[in-house]
């Protein structure tokens, strides 16, 4: 596919690096030249100098024959121009990303008479097929992790019948054993093993060693029963502390309110906090320091089901996040923005780093997808890939097994789902016409797994 990204920053860049991997034909627009130099030191993509909003930038950009657009800047109004602008130039499809909530909906001009038709704009009418809300996304994310039983988020196919969840090794049982020797109460398929930051694709004698974490696929209704042989559950979160008044602390601090969540709301500018508590009755709002251990002890910290740090810095994050790790919070869950502090922070004692980046490219990961694929989701830090794929009756893989389909080396099927029927192992399964097949693989052979599809 060909792609242009507009604007160069921590967000573009890092979908520029992702894509580049998977081989598609990449090009930045940046007005930086210095963050283009950075990119074209750093990356095999295109580059173009100049406003992405701009007609004669696009079609240098070769936006006419643009499979996908993304805008990504800092600015919603760039983002929205350069999407109508690159459509109208011919460009198949656009996503943009969007902060502002006001701009995503639909708007409703007014009537000339009681009588008179009254005209709908549509965010499709600007020539943005998708909106993108990272903040949003973040804050969603942290929900549903803090609403479940295990520090990990989860990842949904097939209309919800089937998931796939990390779940850490921190049961003696499974130490030292062979996937062949694990007793499995229900089905499942180990997609595949982290360890010490690299990926293990499992065989049946694969040992299990402390420090694991094993990327599990299993359905819907099993998954946490499974999840207990590797970590012990905890409790959904009903009491949060939310360190950072931002955006995503504010989106985070706004739903947990509405599921009945009580919420406490950290934040160091004074101005911040009482904007904040003016448009969120019932929560309690405070102006203080994160790292001040006596400030957080007094405000009740160390008794929370979870806190998450989400302000601009990400040392921050990780350094307020732990202390309130030692401080005996459960749950301590942060923010960050550089892709190289996730490591970092979860060998020092964090539950859960959350990537907005990662969020942002797991949203249009599907958009760059052929050969039938009709979900997706990144997983490990954007080092594999999970894929839905429906099989066509003309696919490679239909009529044979899975075990026969000349599945790339890395690639592993995580379930079939035939009307409605999960199918846990599939590997010695017949694939049909019109079964959706999930596939978890790295992501240098994703595009072979598609050919199997088409």
């Amino acid at each position: 596919m060909y792609i242009i990204i507009a604007g160069g920053g921590v967000i573009g860049s890092h979908i520029a690096s992702l894509l580049a991997e998977e081989g598609h034909e990449v090009v930045v627009v940046e007005v930086s030249e210095e963050v283009l130099e950075t990119i074209r030191r750093q990356l095999d993509v295109k580059t173009v100098h100049g406003n992405a909003a701009t007609p004669n930038v696009l079609r240098e950009a070769e936006a006419d024959r643009a499979d996908l657009v993304l805008a990504v800047t800092d600015s919603d109004e760039t983002n929205m121009v350069t999407c109508f602008m690159a459509k109208e130039l011919g460009a198949s499809t656009t996503a943009a990303r969007i902060r502002n909530p006001e701009f995503s909906g639909y708007f409703v001009t007014p009537a000339k008479s009681p009588q008179a038709t009254r005209k709908i704009i549509r965010p499709r009418s600007l020539g943005i097929d998708v909106f993108i809300n990272p903040e949003a996304e973040a804050a969603k994310e942290i929900m549903g992790i803090l609403s479940g039983f295990y520090s990990t988020p989860v990842e949904s196919f097939a209309n919800g019948l089937v998931q796939i969840r990390e779940f850490m090794v921190e049961g003696e049982a499974l130490v030292d054993k062979n996937l062949s020797q694990i007793a499995f109460p229900k089905p499942c398929v180990i997609a595949a093993i982290v360890r010490a930051g690299g990926i293990i694709t499992p065989s049946p004698e694969e040992v299990i060693t402390q420090g694991d974490s094993v990327y599990l696929v299993a359905s819907r209704e099993f998954i946490d029963e499974l999840g207990q042989m590797f970590s012990k559950p905890k409790r959904p979160a009903k009491s949060v502390v939310i360190l950072g008044g931002g955006r995503i602390g504010f989106l985070l601090a706004e739903g947990l309110k509405r599921h009945g969540v009580m919420v406490k709301v950290i934040e160091s500018d004074l101005s911040r906090c009482q904007e904040i508590a003016a448009k969120l009755e019932q929560t309690v709002v405070l102006q203080g320091d994160g790292t001040d251990r006596d400030f957080l002890i007094e405000q009740g910290v160390p008794s929370a089901d979870a806190f998450v740090a989400t302000t601009q810095s990400d040392e921050l994050n990780i350094l307020c996040g732990l202390l309130a790790k030692n401080l005996g919070v459960p749950r301590s869950l942060v923010i960050i923005n550089k892709p190289g502090y996730v490591p970092l922070a979860e060998a020092i004692g964090v539950d859960v780093a959350a990537l907005p980046t990662l969020l942002t490219a797991d949203k249009i990961a599907h958009f760059v997808l052929h050969g039938g694929a009709i979900s997706a989701a990144l997983l490990e830090g954007q080092q594999l890939e999970a894929v839905e794929f429906v099989t066509s009756p003309q696919a490679h893989i239909a009529n044979k097994k899975i075990s026969d389909a000349g599945l790339p080396k890395g690639a592993i099927a995580g379930a079939i789902i035939r009307n409605d029927r999960v199918i846990i192992p599939p590997g010695d399964s017949l694939v049909q016409p019109g079964d959706h097949v999930i596939i978890v693989s790295p992501l240098s052979v994703v595009h072979s797994v598609e050919k199997l599809f088409k």
